[in-house]
């Protein structure tokens, strides 16, 4: 991996963090922080009930309702450390509450193969993937585990995947509420759910694009981890529900057990001196896996983009990406001799071009002084989320990032009707 790990902070006003990365030059020295405290055979417990975040605002709210909240870097980085660690033999997953999108899950199951490759043990369970319902993301994480296990009331609903849309274009109509709007082109189709009662021909290949695009990748990637057939697979989501036993017989599990079941037989398989840390708690006393090397700057651009500073709404948990918070990171980032390049971590559908552009300038002025960007996407850098990285010198997306800009839209709402 080109970045390793954490050097120093640079906080920036309005939520948003900048983090100083050590680029790895040659061979890499690793110093363990607190080692004593750690025993010699534990297994890490990666709990996804919680979810995972991009970053975390610095703003109190953010920090009092995500505080606790790992990141993505924070789970890819640790099973890195961890897969270096001697002290490390295995990971155990809870991947019941999975609820991650399909660019997420991809770079959590890439770090899990790297842990794997150094001959750990690595064990996922569910109680249920689904419970009578869709399971397909938290099971398409959990395969990239060597063993499954599930509960015996539970189910596996690898029911394939559907996206749905609703229009409110005949609502409108009863409140008196006329939409006014214009896209470029057929493709931008956001509005269409306030100006279309059903799919146009283009709003509907597009949708089906992208769910063929991410169910293709997702059963070819089980196919590969489960030594199955992904023809086989794919016959398998028309199965339907498969009750626990089923699950096994097919193949798609491993055991049925419950968690402490679980828990006993990965004593026994490593020892019974092994004990179980949380991943939080192997963060605090491990440290940070340090290296010398160049500075790297990484700047996150996560939510809604929006004129001013970022912000965070405890009421939705939504953050936004305010392009003068942005903007002076890229500024701290150029100024700081240190700086040797520029990471942009992008998560965002995109919103207004004014302030869009105003970040795109800030890349091409980063280039300008000497310093790369190199752009990594998370689950989605669509429209303007995507111009604000087009001038960068390297763009790395996981196969499920839906990204790209296809065009603008613009328009208002006529409610004479409705006042009248």
């Amino acid at each position: 991996m080109m970045i390793n790990f954490l050097k120093k902070f640079l906080t920036v006003i309005g939520g948003l963090t900048v983090f100083m990365f050590f680029l790895s030059i040659g061979s890499a020295v690793f110093i363990w922080k607190h080692k004593e405290k750690i025993p010699d055979n534990i297994v890490l417990e990666l709990d996804f009930s919680k979810g995972l975040v991009e970053y975390v605002p610095d703003e109190s709210a953010a920090r009092m309702m995500l505080g606790k909240t790992p990141t993505v870097l924070d789970l890819v980085q640790t099973l890195e450390l961890a897969a270096k660690d001697k002290r490390v033999a295995g990971i155990l997953a809870d991947v019941s509450h999975a609820e991650l999108g399909f660019a997420r899950i991809q770079e959590i199951r890439n770090a899990v193969t790297v842990f794997r490759e150094k001959g750990k043990i690595t064990a996922a369970y569910a109680d249920t993937f689904g419970e009578f319902g869709p399971g397909n993301g938290a099971y398409y994480l959990a395969s990239a585990f060597e063993e499954i296990s599930l509960q015996p009331s539970g189910d596996l609903g690898l029911t394939g995947l559907m996206l749905e849309t609703r229009f409110f274009k005949g609502t409108l109509e009863k409140i008196g509420v006329i939409p006014r709007m214009e896209q470029r082109h057929e493709y931008k189709n956001a509005m269409n759910i306030f100006t279309e009662s059903k799919y146009t021909e283009a709003h509907k290949e597009a949708m089906e694009a992208v769910m063929n695009s991410v169910f293709g990748q997702m059963v070819t990637e089980i196919a590969q981890a489960r030594s199955l057939s992904p023809d086989h697979v794919r016959s398998l989501t028309d199965h339907g529900l498969f009750m626990g036993q089923e699950a096994v017989n097919a193949g798609l599990a491993d055991k049925i057990a419950y968690r402490d079941g679980v828990c006993k037989a990965l004593k026994k398989k490593i020892g019974n001196e092994v004990q179980f840390m949380s991943l939080s708690d192997y963060m605090n006393k491990a440290g940070g896996l340090q290296t010398e090397g160049e500075v790297i700057a990484l700047i996150y651009g996560v939510g809604k983009v929006q004129r001013g500073q970022s912000g965070y709404s405890a009421l939705s948990g939504d953050v936004s990406m305010g392009s003068e918070t942005v903007a002076e990171a890229f500024q701290d980032a150029i100024e700081d001799d240190e700086v040797r390049a520029i990471l942009f971590r992008i998560d965002s559908p995109g919103g207004s071009y004014v302030a869009s552009d105003t970040i795109w300038r800030q890349t091409v002025q980063a280039k300008e002084a000497g310093k790369p960007v190199i752009v990594s996407m998370s689950d989605v850098a669509g429209s303007g989320g995507y111009f604000v990285v087009a001038a960068a010198d390297k763009i790395v997306a996981q196969p499920a990032t839906i990204t790209g800009s296809i065009g603008v839209l613009g328009g208002k709402m006529l409610t004479a009707g409705l006042w009248e």
